[in-house]
């Protein structure tokens, strides 16, 4: 038996939906079934674990971009900054925090 259901999506959402459907020759219905049984068939662990990768990719993205539109004012590669900043006193209270000294 099959029922029919009426759902919402956003714009955005639709036209992926129907290009991927498009372009794999098959029905809005078929993708979004089969889509649907994939997603119940994992688990809650595999589903959070899923979230918390594209969460991890997305904000790697957004740091491969950082530099887009920002002014350049050290042109040092960031380990060599990191190590200068180790060396002088302006990080001492964050290596004493770390000890556990307040």
């Amino acid at each position: 038996m099959t029922a029919k259901v009426t759902i919402s999506l956003p714009d955005e959402l639709l036209a992926r939906l129907d290009a991927e459907a498009s372009e794999l020759g098959v029905a809005r219905s078929e993708l979004v079934q089969e889509s649907l049984a994939t997603y119940l068939g994992r688990t809650p662990e595999q589903r959070i674990d899923d979230a918390r990768r594209a969460r991890m990719l997305k904000a790697l993205e957004g740091m491969r971009d950082f530099h887009v539109g920002r002014e350049i004012r050290d042109d040092r590669p960031g380990l060599e900054i990191l190590r200068e900043v180790r060396e002088t006193d302006d990080s001492a209270p964050m290596r004493d925090i770390r000890k556990g000294r307040p």
